[in-house]
């Protein structure tokens, strides 16, 4: 497939994001205290290195057929309640903070892209990468809510 090059450059600018929500969530499940964040944070890196993959799929010229609803790869944990100290919390939270700072971003920039993008496939993959991202998203608040974070 063929993209113009406002959609390449847009492709681009997806696959550095990815790489880079990969790169911060690999760095925070290493930094976490709490381990059920430590969990999420790993299922989110490999979530987000799907999408760097996708996103590199298209730009070789592939659009990968998506799942409409949000991918789970793992389950995430019930129990939301740290067991960190609130030192450790305190640090969590950061954490938590960026990186749902970051989904908010990558999020928009899907946006964008879906309503730049011509071909309906390449629209649909990424309207469904989007709707992960924002499912990461609620992941992160979700924990935050659950701790006294958000």
């Amino acid at each position: 497939m063929a993209f113009t090059k406002k959609e390449q450059s847009l492709l681009k600018d997806l696959q550095k994001d990815e790489k880079l929500c990969a790169e911060k969530y690999h760095k925070a499940a290493e930094a976490a205290c709490d381990p059920t964040l430590r969990q999420i944070f790993q299922r989110l890196e490999t979530a987000e290195q799907n999408h760097y993959d996708t996103v590199t799929q298209m730009l070789a010229g592939t659009v990968p057929a998506m799942q409409t609803k949000p991918a789970q790869s793992g389950k995430a944990p019930k129990d939301l309640k740290s067991t960190a100290s609130r030192a450790e919390k305190k640090s969590d939270a950061y954490l938590l903070g960026d990186l749902l700072a970051t989904e908010k971003f990558v999020s928009g920039v899907y946006n964008t892209a879906v309503f730049e993008f011509c071909d309906p496939k390449a629209r649909q993959a990424l309207a469904a990468i989007q709707q992960q991202e924002q499912q990461h998203g609620k992941e992160l608040a979700d924990y935050m809510t659950a701790n006294g974070m958000y």
